[in-house]
């Protein structure tokens, strides 16, 4: 799923050939190319700890596109799921409609270059592709993280040529290699779906505003608390993220990272931006679990669709890193059904938990 591209400091770096002899002025910023009308999101990203090189390995991973807000494409959408399921978009559910598609529709922009400022060196992004994603890893000496970081957070920036230049945050949260982490589901999750019905999936993804799952916030807080750090993972498109982030923000979820479906809506219909967790999770969570061997994982789903048969394929696989797995039990299933009977045969049940209120799971 990764494509990386290390680039390591002093080799690579843009601003280390163009700037000053002075180490107290701050080097001139190399500008990205980018049209007036176009636009990137940073996604967040967390960084690991390599003690072998005693270097930071920080992904950087983008987006670049054109917004669209085209009154024809939208009513098209609205006039096929109305026909379709029945939704409707009125009163706040039409402004939460037009924003969610406007996303969807938005033209990704191939071929952009852009470069990241991290501290005061600039580094070089590949091309963006296709879908308009960019994405590689940097790679930093750890002195060099230590006088940069605030609160375990890398903070970087792309600033635009032009009259009237735009600037765009990123940030990466520096995950040590040893501790707890969770690697967790969003949709029925932490936030009401529905996802085992397609009208009320996307009335809960295109109309309404998200909401949280009760108590979600409260468990996921105290275990950042206690030094846990949350990895979200989804079969939502990655044009969803900026509503997906903003509602982690509100709701007050912890985060470090964010792993989610690439998607052309040119390509597809409206019922594949949500595909199956079985096409799209083994490929997010592997990454990070070989990204930080030494860490312990717990993974946090639900019952609704192939969340428990994913994880306990996981758990046989990484038997030592996988901790534990909570389920959401958001179908009115038992522990003893034969579904997770076959799921769960052969690991121990203390290692695996079917629950309904949040404050059921250890602390």
């Amino acid at each position: 799923m990764r494509q990386i591209l290390t680039l390591v400091l002093g080799l690579v770096s843009i601003s280390a050939c163009t700037g000053s002899e002075d180490p107290g002025r701050e080097r001139p910023r190399a500008l990205s190319d980018l049209a007036g009308d176009e636009s990137i999101v940073l996604f967040k990203t967390a960084g690991w700890f390599d003690p072998e090189s005693g270097s930071w390995h920080l992904p950087v991973h983008g987006w670049v596109f054109e917004p669209e807000d085209s009154v024809i494409r939208k009513n098209a959408m609205a006039a096929a799921l109305e026909k379709k399921y029945g939704l409707t978009a009125t009163g706040d559910a039409e402004e939460i409609f037009a924003s969610r598609v406007n996303w969807l529709i938005a033209d990704s922009e191939r071929g952009k270059i852009a470069y990241v400022r991290i501290g005061d060196t600039d580094y070089e992004m590949p091309p963006s592709a296709e879908n308009g994603h960019f994405r590689t890893t940097i790679e930093l000496r750890a002195d060099a993280v230590n006088k940069i970081a605030e609160d375990g957070l890398i903070r970087y920036s792309i600033v635009t040529r032009g009259p009237n230049p735009q600037e765009f945050h990123g940030v990466t949260t520096l995950v040590p290699p040893e501790g707890v982490s969770v690697i967790s589901d969003i949709d029925d999750t932490i936030k009401v779906s529905q996802v085992t019905n397609h009208k009320a999936l996307l009335e809960y993804a295109l109309y309404k505003e998200f909401e949280a799952a009760p108590g979600m916030a409260k468990k996921y807080a105290d275990w950042a608390g206690n030094g846990t750090i949350v990895h979200y993972v989804s079969s939502s498109p990655w044009q969803l993220y900026a509503a997906l982030e903003a509602f982690t923000v509100r709701d007050g979820f912890p985060g470090a990272s964010f792993h989610l479906k690439a998607f052309r809506f040119r390509d597809e219909t409206l019922l594949n931006l949500f595909k199956e967790g079985t096409e799209t999770k083994p490929a997010q969570i592997e990454p990070i679990l070989k990204a930080w061997p030494g860490r312990q994982f717990v993974l946090v789903g639900d019952s609704g669709e192939q969340d428990p048969e994913i994880y306990a394929d996981l758990m046989r696989r990484y038997p030592d890193q996988i901790r534990r797995i909570f389920i959401r039990n958001v179908t009115g299933a038992t522990p003893d059904d034969e579904r997770f009977s076959e799921i769960f045969a052969g690991i121990e049940p203390e290692r695996w938990q079917l629950f309904t209120d949040p404050a059921e799971l250890p602390e």
